[in-house]
């Protein structure tokens, strides 16, 4: 029989904290797409979110940064950035930075005496392999649960990890308690999203049926199996996360393609509506075409992933009524279409503004969605090996000293 996690539980915050070109410089095509990656000349909020953090008040926690650079000529400015940022609040609470810099040291030492190809698992670049390498740094730091926490939110609740501790590692209904999601709150105090009145937004309800799933928050019991989960509020047992990992094919979307993979291997994320953060997010940078690019991916390769499904030992089938209504709304029959009608609408907006290559990439989105925008082959059996490598990278990690001495020394 499983045991709870005892009330001393050690607990890790990880924070991703994406940094980009400075103010005013142009879109580059070749930067990694951030929802709001902070310019290197910006104060940012990843202060704020570390101050948040002093009001917890859980006795045995650490807390990594993890520093993630749109483009490889940004990453030197960004750790140093990174470090001005951090200095402060060296002696609040254990606190590590790790940044492309350490990511490569870390993959040297795993080519060097870990299993085969594993230091290709290890990556900065892309939201799904920030998050594995956010379980990595729990991992090695010993944590017996990572706490996910973006730069863009703040705790005001004293007592959230204390809250923590009381379910996850724990049974609920006779099952191992593995994940949790909270709730994000925002500025206005609600948790719905306000409503999308973008006419170029009139075929795509995600606001509408994410909303409707939302719901589950206003319901009795403080914990319920959950069909989504909020990157930034998440928590993943370290019996869970050993096991299972992000799916890097994944670039938008990744926290929720996560619940789906847990599921895949018989583990359900339980909504805790007592964890609650407030999420403060910036303008979004990247232009409009863009985000959407990565959005429609992100559904035809998930739809894919679950059609494509068979029984096995240690795993199991998820419908998609599972996940309904959001994000089981766009795994259906018509999301090519719902794209098509968007990607047209979007294209029409920016001839009326006179905005020919945001309508010639509104295009390019159209086509993608009809031709197949996901990558060749099975993307199951794809997953499947990933996480089988996964499974070995971190019995290796956990296993290993001198990785885990690595990560401790950047506690200083």
């Amino acid at each position: 029989m499983i045991r709870p996690v005892e009330k001393q539980a050690e607990l890790t915050i990880v924070i991703p904290s994406y940094w980009g070109r400075r103010s005013g410089e142009p879109f580059n095509e070749e930067d990694i797409v951030y929802d709001h990656p902070t310019p290197l000349d910006a104060e940012g909020t990843l202060a704020r979110a570390l101050e948040s953090i002093g009001l917890l008040s859980y006795p045995d926690f650490r807390v990594v940064v993890l520093g993630a650079a749109t483009h490889p000529n940004l990453e030197e400015e960004v750790e140093a950035r990174l470090e001005g940022i951090l200095d402060p609040f060296r002696g609040r609470f254990p606190l590590a930075l790790l940044t492309h810099s350490h990511a490569r040291e870390m993959r040297s030492m795993l080519a060097e005496r870990g299993p085969e190809g594993c230091e290709e698992m290890l990556s900065l670049r892309g939201y799904s392999n920030i998050r594995n390498f956010c379980l990595v740094s729990a991992c090695l730091s010993g944590a017996d649960a990572a706490v996910l926490f973006d730069d863009d939110q703040v705790y005001k609740d004293p007592l959230y990890l204390d809250k923590v501790t009381e379910n996850i590692g724990g049974e609920h209904r006779g099952r191992f308690v593995g994940g949790l999601a909270g709730v994000y709150i925002n500025r206005d105090d609600s948790y719905l999203l306000p409503p999308n009145r973008d006419p170029v937004f009139a075929e795509w309800p995600a606001v509408e049926y994410m909303n409707r799933a939302f719901a589950i928050i206003a319901g009795g019991e403080r914990l319920a199996v959950t069909p989504w989960v909020f990157g930034g509020n998440m928590v993943v047992h370290r019996e869970l996360f050993t096991r299972v990992a992000f799916d890097p094919n994944v670039t938008r979307g990744e926290d929720i393609d996560y619940l789906v993979n847990a599921k895949f291997f018989g583990s359900d994320f339980l909504l805790d509506k007592e964890l609650r953060i407030r999420h403060l997010p910036p303008p979004k940078t990247a232009p409009p075409w863009r985000r959407f690019r990565e959005d429609m991916d992100r559904f035809v390769y998930s739809r894919a992933k679950l059609r494509a499904q068979r029984a096995g030992e240690g795993r199991r089938i998820v419908r998609v009524e599972e996940l309904d209504p959001y994000p089981g709304r766009f795994l259906t029959d018509d999301l090519e279409e719902m794209i098509f009608r968007t990607c047209v609408l979007m294209g029409m907006d920016c001839l009326s503004r006179e905005d020919r290559e945001g309508f010639a990439q509104c295009m390019a989105n159209a086509l993608r969605a009809r031709s197949g925008s996901i990558p060749a082959g099975d993307p199951y059996l794809w997953y499947l090996e990933w996480r089988s490598r996964w499974e070995d990278l971190m019995g290796f990690m956990c296993a290993d000293g001198g990785l885990r001495d690595y990560v401790m020394e950047r506690y200083g």
